[in-house]
């Protein structure tokens, strides 16, 4: 089933509600629902990001007791591309793809000339070229949740929670939630904001109809409740994911040779929303190729379709973007993924359009008031 965003009802609009309730100018709608709790001002206030844990999994996995399933208070949409790089940047500046330049996994900067994989600051299909500067921090800046929060309610401390890839991380989930537990207890008012990697890294290696990726939810579910009972009461306590997963069958791309010859640069963003730049005369001959062989799979957007067709959600453009994004972006209604270097081994991906990539969930428990 084929679903887009919506950028009233998305995660997105969870960092909305969050910054609208510290006093954060945002244009983008509230989640009433998420609301509702906040007008109770509780002293702390967790958001908890499960990357790749979407709606799918849950409702195949987890029993309607378990807590994470229990706590379901609404079924909201990713953004698109439904990926980390787009969708975790959505929710830490408060900012649609559209206006934050984060699209996926590798980025074309024109000026450099170099497909960059964005969160390692390398060439994804040369990572011996070197930079002497980081990329994220000279083009694709933003004011980051926390520092909003505290530029508009100075009273708030705030905190982040990231795995051990980062300076001063954590080396599992578990230990995410027992410094959670201690920043609760602190006599001040606090914001959290914890990621953690799964169920994403095993849904790529196994897929969503496996063992493991039942293993790992069911763990994430038991540590998630264990929180809940630790935390102090007055705090708020917000579960979502990024994005959802689809199972997936690698196409070689670059042993398409009629299709690549036809391009003046290599594909970029990600293996389910592919980027295409195209040669000058060769663009309506690329259409027909392209739709010809696999029209069935991917929907084929002109710039400008995808634009109006609103996917990248709304708001003041990103400079970069006419750059970032090429002449035609392919996008995965199916099973299918265009794999950009050797064949790919991933069971699971994402970044299409389809259901159980596009749907997450958002999670809300408030010792004592969760009857509302």
């Amino acid at each position: 089933m084929i679903m887009h965003p919506d950028y009233n009802n998305s995660i997105l609009n969870v960092t909305a509600t969050i910054l609208k309730h510290y006093h954060a100018p945002s244009i983008y709608a509230s989640i009433p629902e998420l609301e509702a709790y906040l007008r109770y001002q509780p002293k702390h206030v967790i958001l908890v990001l499960l990357d790749g844990m979407g709606i799918d999994i849950i409702n195949r996995y987890l029993n309607p007791d378990d807590f994470i399933r229990k706590h379901l208070k609404k079924t909201i949409t990713s953004v698109f591309p439904p990926t980390t790089v787009a969708a975790t940047n959505a929710v830490l500046s408060g900012l649609p793809p559209y206006s934050s330049g984060y699209l996926g996994w590798v980025q074309y900067f024109k000026k450099e000339k170099t497909n960059q994989i964005v969160f390692l600051n390398q060439d994804f299909y040369d990572p011996n070229i070197k930079f002497d500067f980081v990329f994220r921090e000279r083009y694709l800046n933003y004011p980051t949740i926390y520092e909003q929060i505290v530029r508009n309610s100075p009273n708030q401390k705030t905190y982040e929670l990231f795995p051990s890839f980062r300076a001063n991380g954590f080396d599992s989930f578990s230990q995410q939630a027992d410094r959670v537990v201690e920043l609760t207890k602190k006599d001040e008012e606090n914001f959290t904001y914890i990621y953690w990697t799964e169920p994403d890294f095993t849904e790529h290696d196994f897929g969503t109809v496996a063992d493991q990726t039942e293993q790992v939810l069911r763990l994430l579910n038991e540590q998630v409740e264990r929180l809940s009972q630790q935390i102090n009461q007055d705090t708020l306590f917000i579960v979502i994911a990024d994005h959802g997963f689809a199972d997936v069958v690698g196409i070689d791309l670059f042993d398409d040779l009629e299709i690549m010859n036809m391009l003046r640069r290599k594909p970029s963003m990600e293996p389910r929303a592919t980027n295409f730049f195209v040669k000058p005369l060769m663009k309506k001959k690329f259409k027909n190729i392209f739709n010809k062989k696999y029209g069935n799979d991917f929907i084929l957007y002109k710039k400008e379709e995808l634009y109006q067709a609103g996917l990248l959600g709304f708001g003041v453009k990103h400079p970069m973007l006419e750059d970032f994004i090429g002449d035609y972006i392919a996008i995965s209604v199916s099973d299918k993924m265009f794999n950009f270097k050797e064949h790919s081994k991933f069971l699971g991906h994402h970044a299409g359009l389809t259901k159980k990539e596009m749907e997450v969930p958002l999670v809300i428990f408030y010792k004592d008031k969760d009857n509302l």
